[in-house]
């Protein structure tokens, strides 16, 4: 009973980075039990395909947030939000802290869904939206800020940001878009101890709004004025055994595109596809 007790008050203590790093290690568990047993973990759980995001899946935003493509992408990232995420939890609280945390990594998701085409996961974006926020600790008392970190924050960004112009299978879009949106909600909350709301913030509410929703809904404009999306779509339920969806994407697709042989050779097969 009593290392029940002990574990309990430990897990009453942990921090919100912590329980965001548990998350994560959860979530690339539970990737690698999927692989293993039916393959496609990433794709299962969230992992930002835009196409499927096109076709309506929007969750996947937020889902790839907490997916990570390998032990060492994992690792690296969560030494960031470690070191990142104590000093930012405790300038504006825990619940600010997760509103910039879900903020910036949404702004990542759809900055990159806007501008990148390939796969994307990775918390690297809500990461970012922490350096965000430190930009808003210097901006708001650039002197107290370099009394406690001096420079080394910020150089570590502009590190972070030549490198991933520099290296290849770097999502930008999606570091940048983290950034902005790290520095946007920790303006609109701002620290732990002032109000959430406060008038002449409003602007910084609907800024977050606005750089979440708008590269989405350009996105998906995007994706639903190419064939490949219902293609590629169609496709994909039809492997997962989801044979209307793939249907209905097919349909979709044919009342865009009348003539797409693609298309048109995939709705006959599954039309003359036996049924069981």
């Amino acid at each position: 009973m009593a290392n029940f007790n002990y574990y309990k008050n430990r897990f009453k203590q942990l921090t919100l980075t912590e329980l965001l790093i548990g998350i994560n290690v959860l979530m690339f568990l539970l990737t690698q039990v999927i692989d293993v047993i039916s393959g496609n973990g990433l794709l299962v759980l969230g992992a930002k395909v835009n196409a499927l995001i096109g076709l309506g899946e929007y969750w996947r935003l937020l889902g790839a947030m907490f997916l990570h493509a390998d032990l060492m992408h994992l690792i690296f990232n969560m030494m960031a939000l470690y070191l990142l995420g104590r000093d930012i939890e405790r300038f504006f609280g825990k619940k600010k802290f997760l509103f910039i945390y879900f903020v910036s990594g949404l702004v990542g998701s759809a900055a990159s869904y806007l501008l990148v085409d390939g796969f994307s996961v990775g918390a690297s974006g809500a990461i970012f939206g922490l350096m965000g926020a430190n930009l808003f600790l210097y901006k708001l008392n650039p002197m107290v800020y370099k009394r406690i970190y001096g420079y080394d924050f910020l150089i570590l960004i502009g590190i972070n940001l030549v490198l991933g112009l520099i290296r290849p299978n770097i999502d930008m879009a999606g570091h940048l878009g983290g950034l902005v949106g790290g520095f946007v909600a920790a303006s609109a909350v701002r620290l732990n101890y002032e109000k959430w709301w406060n008038g002449k913030r409003f602007i910084y509410y609907a800024l977050a709004l606005v750089v979440i929703i708008v590269p989405t809904v350009f996105g998906t404009l995007k994706q639903q004025n190419n064939e490949d999306l219902y293609i590629s779509g169609a496709y994909y339920y039809f492997t997962e055994g989801k044979i209307e969806k793939s249907m209905d994407v097919i349909e979709q697709g044919l009342k865009k595109y009348p003539n797409q042989a693609d298309l048109l050779y995939m709705k006959d097969v599954l039309k003359n596809a036996p049924s069981e």
